[in-house]
C-alpha cells in the first residue's frame, strides 16, 4: 500500500499540472501558438538540462563498471520492443504516418517526460541515474529514428541523417558523462541553474500534453476506440509480459523494476512534442495523450504495486 499510495499521489501532482494547461487553453488565458513554444523549450533547454545534470552528478567511472548491464538490458528491451512495434502498427492504422505514430507508440512508452518524473518522485536522485543508463539505448533511438518518423516529411529534419542524432539531449549525455567522468568543475551558480530548469521538465510536459489536449473536442479524442486497445497494450499488456520474462529468467530485481518504470508508462508524449514542434497534425498524439496518461493514474500505482 506505501507503494500504491506513493504512485499514486505522484500521478495527482503531474495530472493537477495537465488539468492546468487544459484549464489556460481552454479559458484562452495563454494564445494558441503557446504550444509550440513549451515544446522547443522542453527537447531544447529543460529535457537536456534535467539529463546533463543527473549525468554530471552520478556518471563516474565507479558507477559505469558497475552498471553497464542495465545499457545491455536496455538495449535488448529497445530492440524488442520496436519489433514489437512495427508489428502492432499494421492492425492499427493503414495511414503510413499513423502508422509510424503506433509503432513509436508501442516501441516506446513515456518513459523520458513521464518516466523520470515518476522514478524521482518515489525512488529519488539516485535511481533516477541507474534509469537514465537503463534507458539510454530508448533515449538514442527516440531522439534519432523516432525523432525522424515523427516529423512530417514535408518539414526539415524528417530524414535520418548525422544531423539528427546531433540533438540537446544527446549532446547532454555525452557532455554530462564526460564532464562526471572527469570531475570537470562547475561554478555552483551554474550547476543550481541548470537543476532548477531541469526541475521544471515535468511540470511543463504536463502543461503542454493539457494545453494540446484542449485544442480538441474531448468527444472526439475519445471515440477512437482502437486507442483504448492501444493504452491498455502499452500500460499492462506489454510491462507484464516483460516482467514476467525476466522473472522467469531468474533476472536481478533491479532491472526488473527497471523495465517496469520503462514499459508501464503511458503512451509517448512525444507523439504531441514533436509534431506540434514542427506544425504537423497533433490530433492523434492528442487523443492517445489524453485517455493512456488518464488510464495510467490506474494502472501505473496497480503495476508498481504488484511488482515493484
Amino acid at each position: 500500500m506505501q507503494v500504491f499510495s506513493a504512485t499514486l499521489n505522484q500521478m495527482f501532482v503531474l495530472f493537477t499540472f495537465m488539468a492546468l494547461g487544459y484549464f489556460l487553453n481552454f479559458k484562452g488565458i495563454l494564445p494558441l501558438n503557446t504550444s509550440i513554444a513549451i515544446s522547443r523549450l522542453e527537447t531544447n533547454v529543460l529535457v537536456p538540462c534535467l539529463v546533463f545534470n543527473t549525468f554530471y552528478k552520478y556518471c563516474t567511472i565507479e558507477n559505469l563498471s558497475e552498471k553497464w548491464l542495465y545499457i545491455v538490458y536496455g538495449t535488448v528491451l529497445m530492440l524488442v520492443s520496436l519489433v514489437i512495434g512495427i508489428f502492432l502498427s499494421r492492425f492499427f492504422a493503414k495511414d503510413d504516418y499513423l502508422q509510424k505514430i503506433y509503432t513509436y507508440s508501442f516501441a516506446v512508452s513515456n518513459f523520458s517526460f513521464m518516466g523520470n518524473a515518476v522514478v524521482l518522485g518515489i525512488f529519488g536522485e539516485d535511481v533516477l541515474f541507474d534509469y537514465m543508463i537503463f534507458t539510454l539505448p530508448l533515449c538514442l533511438y527516440v531522439y534519432s529514428f523516432g525523432t525522424a518518423s515523427l516529423i512530417p516529411k514535408t518539414k526539415p529534419n524528417s530524414k535520418l541523417t548525422l544531423k539528427v542524432f546531433l540533438n540537446p539531449i544527446c549532446m547532454s549525455m555525452l557532455f554530462g558523462a564526460i564532464a562526471g567522468i572527469i570531475g570537470f568543475p562547475l561554478p555552483k551558480f551554474l550547476i543550481t541553474a541548470i537543476s532548477s530548469a531541469g526541475a521544471c521538465m515535468s511540470p511543463l510536459a504536463m502543461i503542454l500534453t493539457g494545453f494540446i489536449v484542449a485544442n480538441f473536442s474531448i468527444k472526439t479524442l475519445t471515440k477512437v476506440k482502437r486507442i483504448y486497445l492501444a493504452s491498455i497494450i502499452r500500460l499492462v499488456i506489454l510491462p507484464v509480459i516483460f516482467v514476467l520474462v525476466l522473472k522467469l529468467l531468474k533476472t536481478d530485481s533491479t532491472v526488473i523494476m527497471l523495465t517496469l518504470c520503462a514499459t508501464a508508462m503511458p503512451l509517448g508524449l512525444n507523439t504531441v512534442v514533436f509534431p506540434a514542434a514542427y506544425n504537423g497534425d497533433t490530433t492523434p498524439g492528442a487523443s492517445m495523450a489524453l485517455i493512456s496518461h488518464l488510464m495510467s493514474v490506474v494502472t501505473i500505482p496497480i503495476m508498481f504495486t504488484l511488482f515493484i
